[in-house]
């Protein structure tokens, strides 16, 4: 009786220990736990590095497509309103920070001569000319042979004078007007008011319906905003065109937003028609 509990005695031991080794078997010891602890940080810091610079690839390519979007309808806009203008109407202003000109409602020809300063003839308040249509905005100036900015604005232009109306086969005028010189082709323009593109606080502005005696752009006055976050040393490069040649402007400017920032050159011809 006592060989048999020693027996089972034994068994129950040796089993005890045989479970004892399985269990030490299957565990980890503190090491490996650590290691596989630091590798899977470094798997996981490199995952997320991963996926920041993936996002902020995509923002930044993001943002500079909105950049390129904006400044790309802003210039569009500058040079297709810019084309339209009269030559010689586009000048500087606001100690650079403005480019001014008087946008055309309509043209055409007149008949015989007009009093200018080298015929002599009386001043007269009618052009004989060829029936003309608005095609642009409100006709309310007429412009003769202008050469300069200077005989567009101010308080008496030589090439300037307001306009009324077609009538009886002839241009009515506000008053008499003796013109600076009469144009190479006998062209007449109608002009709206002035308008302008004006780099204020980082903000490219556009101002319409400028009286053109004013000699510069009130800025407190209503505007569109065509783009912020716009810099430019000199936004604006005007070369003057002659009877011979075109004007041409050249629209320098930085877009930025955040970190990015694209810089856009653009040049523009305004066709001169004398």
């Amino acid at each position: 009786m006592r060989v048999l509990m020693l027996i089972d005695k034994r068994k129950k031991v040796a089993h005890r220990k045989g479970l004892l080794v399985y269990r030490s078997q299957c565990a980890f010891t503190l090491v490996e736990l650590i290691a596989v602890m630091v590798i899977l940080s470094i798997i996981g810091t490199i995952g997320v590095g991963f996926v920041v610079r993936a996002t902020e690839s995509y923002q930044s390519t993001q943002t500079r497509a909105l950049l390129v979007n904006t400044a790309r309808q802003a210039v569009e806009r500058m040079t297709r309103q810019l084309r339209g203008a009269l030559p010689f109407s586009v000048r500087i202003t606001n100690n650079d920070q403005c480019l001014q000109f008087m946008p055309i409602a309509a043209g055409g020809s007149y008949f015989n001569t007009v009093p200018d300063l080298q015929n002599l003839t009386p001043p007269t308040t009618t052009i004989p000319a060829s029936p003309v249509s608005i095609d642009f905005g409100t006709a309310r100036f007429v412009a003769i042979g202008a050469m300069s900015a200077d005989e567009i604005y101010g308080s008496s232009p030589a090439s300037l004078r307001g306009y009324l109306g077609y009538s009886s086969g002839s241009l009515q005028l506000a008053s008499n007007q003796a013109w600076r010189r009469n144009s190479i082709n006998k062209r007449f323009y109608l002009l709206d008011n002035a308008q302008a593109f004006c780099l204020v606080a980082n903000e490219l502005r556009f101002y319409g319906d400028i009286n053109p005696q004013s000699a510069n752009v009130n800025l407190a006055g209503s505007f569109d905003i065509l783009a912020r976050n716009v810099t430019a040393a000199n936004p604006f490069v005007l070369v003057n065109g002659s009877a011979n040649r075109n004007t041409q402007v050249t629209l320098s400017l930085t877009f930025a937003s955040g970190s990015e920032s694209i810089n856009y050159t653009q040049g523009v011809f305004i066709r001169n028609v004398p």
